[in-house]
């Protein structure tokens, strides 16, 4: 396998297992820090180089990383912005952000549920067993957190503008929401990045209902409207990094070699 190397620009610690995995797979891997990034230390000879920026990265990440990517780079992230990645198609280079590609972001949502289902343990004096949970949003996140919740024996409702996703969360057992049912609930679990639980959602919440939002920034809750009425309300973002970032690099690390093939 030609030499190709591959740069790490954070300390995240999936990118430290994604690091490892691929030199498991033949990946000659070289890391550097983002202060390190300088044109003559990661310019491209005869051979591609993979760029390998971290999860969601920052923006003086990809400010530095725009100074130095040519065509000769292959960048790989995670949750690149929209305008990071029209730069690079402006540039022609090549830019794969590896939490769009089906199968990681399905399985990515298995790590994401998981961790949303502990931080609500974590977060309430109350049992998920018998208890009742709203799922709003009926996505790849959204489906799996409800399944994981009904093995749990919550009783799930689900909020979904989507008629399809209706008739699939019936089926697997859930109830549909209705606007009367939010003093009834225990936990409330969001996916949707729009804002959908304001203040006169708040409101009418039981005092010990806990909030667990998963939606990209800035959320859907209104938290400091939750802060002032006492309702614990968690923002949770970058949870496989949290929970399971070996096991998460690892399907990051099984997803991207097909794609990254190529380019060798």
């Amino acid at each position: 396998m030609p030499e190709e190397q591959i740069f790490r620009t954070s300390t995240d610690k999936r990118n430290e297992y994604i690091e490892d995995d691929l030199r498991l797979r033949g990946y000659p891997v070289i890391t550097i820090n983002s202060s390190e990034i300088s044109s003559t230390s990661i310019q491209p000879e005869e051979k591609k180089l993979f760029l390998l920026l971290p999860v969601s990265a920052s923006a003086d990440i990809l400010r530095s990383a725009k100074k130095i990517i040519t065509q000769n780079h292959i960048v790989i992230g995670g949750n690149l912005p929209a305008d990071f990645l029209s730069y690079c198609r402006e540039k022609d280079i090549v830019c794969i952000d590896y939490l769009s590609l089906p199968g990681i972001a399905m399985l990515n949502a298995v790590a994401t549920a998981e961790g949303a289902v502990c931080e609500a343990i974590r977060s309430s004096e109350n049992n998920l067993h018998h208890s009742s949970a709203l799922v709003i949003g009926y996505g790849k996140c959204g489906e799996i957190l409800a399944d994981k919740l009904l093995a749990l024996n919550a009783f799930v409702h689900i909020s979904t503008r989507n008629p399809e996703a209706e008739a699939r969360a019936l089926a697997h057992g859930c109830q549909l929401h209705t606007e009367k049912l939010w003093r009834q609930y225990d936990f409330i679990f969001n996916t949707a990045p729009a804002p959908v639980i304001g203040q006169e959602q708040i409101d009418q919440l039981k005092s010990d209902c806990v909030i667990i939002d998963i939606a990209s920034k800035p959320g859907g809750t209104d938290f400091s409207y939750c802060t002032k009425k006492g309702i614990t309300a968690r923002h949770c973002l970058g949870i496989p990094g949290i929970y399971s970032p070996k096991t998460s690099a690892k399907l990051i690390c099984n997803g991207l070699e097909p794609v990254l093939r190529p380019y060798l």
